[in-house]
């Protein structure tokens, strides 16, 4: 007798792994488009509701940010980068903290602007924006190992020094910071930057630094040298009275500064050189005639030592003006005028040194 009944069909098994590969690939491109999704939040919440974003594209352990821009408002510059590419630990996009392992920005455009109250902003822009992000929700915490800036340009904007605010722009900038915590942690970070100034009329000038900061604190351990700066950028520091009177020249400079419980200590050495004046009378409130003979004296270049010392915390205490009042006093000690005084109006010019030097570090 014949057994009727049928025997069931087996699939094939390349049908099966067929069916398994095509729920594999569905799976993967829910999940890179959870990951997009998270990405693209987590990037907003980064960047603020200013910011415009031409392109986002996730590839192989990065995401790749393209034409940014973050409008500016009142008369504050937007900030821009060509390229933003960072590098993020995937889970921490799904967690509370995100994490990044490396974030490098590329062909940037922003501003450092140091009020008149002395706070110093960068990126004001970003800064707004991220003002107003925090006003509609507050943003998750975020840590990156290491902040790269590279082919940047920016604009120092210093309302302290002049009124209109001073202006020193910066081009083929980069820079580095690791690590970086924001809100601050108090985590201190090493830093380093490099540049050169435009608008220089007396050829190529570099300004490099590096050292270490504590982010969203006052603590610094830093070294910075200037190379060959037109001495229009560097009037405003140079003098506060005689910053008009210093038509052309250069400067270098070598400094550290190191700031401790908001106590500041620099120290340094400046050296002008080829220096120009233009119009009659004093250059700070010394004779012209007798600075020009010191020049002439050593060859076209001044070269002088500096100490500033005081508390950030202290009112009376201000480094650009401690600044200047130790210039004037190198060019008082390059013409021969001592703290004793000399005759006529070199002695009251020594005389207001001295008063400007005690008002700075008097308590």
């Amino acid at each position: 007798m014949v057994n009727s009944r049928a025997v069931p069909r087996r699939r094939p098994i390349k049908g099966r792994w067929a069916l398994v590969a095509l729920a594999v690939v569905v799976l993967l491109a829910a999940l890179a488009g959870l990951g997009r999704y998270a990405a693209e939040r987590r990037i907003a919440d980064l960047l603020g509701p200013r910011a415009q974003v031409g392109q986002v594209s996730l590839g192989f352990g990065q995401v790749v940010l393209t034409d940014v821009r973050i409008e500016g408002v009142a008369d504050m510059a937007a900030a821009s980068a060509g390229r933003v590419v960072a590098e993020p630990e995937w889970a921490s996009l799904l967690r509370r903290v995100t994490v990044l392992r490396r974030i490098r920005i590329e062909e940037f455009d922003f501003a450092v602007v140091r009020g008149r109250d002395g706070d110093l902003q960068i990126a004001p822009a970003l800064q707004a924006s991220l003002r107003a992000a925090d006003a509609r929700h507050p943003r998750p915490p975020v840590r990156a190992d290491e902040v790269i800036l590279e082919r940047g340009r920016l604009e120092f904007v210093d309302a302290v020094v002049s009124t209109p605010p001073h202006r020193i722009p910066f081009d083929n900038v980069s820079a580095s910071l690791r690590p970086l915590a924001l809100p601050a942690n108090g985590q201190r970070s090493e830093m380093e930057f490099q540049g050169s100034v435009g608008a220089n009329r007396v050829g190529v000038a570099t300004v490099r630094a590096r050292g270490s900061l504590v982010v969203g604190g006052s603590d610094a351990d830093m070294t910075v040298a200037v190379r060959n700066l037109d001495i229009r950028h560097a009037a405003p520091y140079l003098a506060e009275n005689g910053a008009g009177s210093l038509a052309g020249g250069a400067m270098d400079l070598d400094m550290r500064t190191t700031v401790a419980g908001r106590q500041l200590n620099a120290s340094g050495t400046v050296a002008l050189r080829e220096l120009r004046f233009s119009g009659d009378g004093s250059l700070f409130s010394l004779p012209r005639k007798a600075v020009l003979a010191a020049l002439e004296d050593r060859h076209g270049t001044l070269r002088m030592p500096f100490k500033l010392s005081g508390s950030l915390d202290n009112p009376r205490f201000s480094a650009s003006r401690g600044f200047a009042a130790q210039i004037a006093r190198g060019f008082g000690h390059a013409i021969g005028v001592g703290a004793e005084g000399a005759a006529g109006g070199v002695a009251g010019a020594v005389k207001d040194l001295g008063d400007a030097i005690s008002d700075i570090f008097t308590p």
